[in-house]
């Protein structure tokens, strides 16, 4: 066995909850380039990953009085990304009547459909086309349930080095 793959398997759930850390800071980055903080509801989401990475990191600590806690916020977090989800459904459902309202009115004035999307979402042809993505704040719920499993999975102090199932073979 190379020592990477020794590595790997020893630490399993702190190498999960590493990358868990990596991917709030990338959806971290991502939300700064996207500006996803200033207006209404968007902070939301920018507050929630700033937590969750504060959350990730505080999973390597060993109190288990810490880690309960820890474990608690995780759970709640998964909530919010769900919350986003309903948001962003929302306001893509309003979006797409408000371009059917201004596709309308340009076809009872009698202008060009193309015409009337050009100060809406963006679309084509007389299409309605949205740039908010429906499923982009699933990733705050996958990344806070992925730590939590990997908290949840990790050794404490006192714990047997290695946990084995009845009737399972190494």
């Amino acid at each position: 066995m190379t020592s990477i793959r020794k590595t790997v398997q020893g630490r399993f759930p702190e190498v999960i909850l590493g990358f868990s850390v990596l991917g709030f800071g990338f959806l971290l980055a991502e939300l700064i380039g996207y500006e996803h903080y200033e207006k209404g509801s968007q902070i939301i989401g920018f507050v929630s990953t700033i937590v969750g990475l504060l959350l990730s990191l505080l999973g390597f600590m060993r109190g288990s009085g810490l880690r309960r806690a820890v474990l608690g916020l995780l759970a709640l977090l998964t909530l919010v990304g769900l919350f986003g989800l309903k948001e962003h459904n929302d306001t893509r459902t309003e979006d797409a009547a408000k371009f059917a309202q201004r596709q309308s009115q340009a076809k009872a004035a009698g202008t060009s459909t193309a015409a009337s999307t050009q100060d809406g979402p963006p679309g084509e042809g007389g299409k309605f086309r949205s740039d908010i993505p429906v499923l982009a704040p699933l990733s705050l719920s996958g990344l806070a349930a992925l730590s939590f499993l990997a908290i949840l999975a990790r050794r404490q102090e006192g714990q047997p080095e290695e946990v084995r199932a009845v009737g399972v073979r190494a």
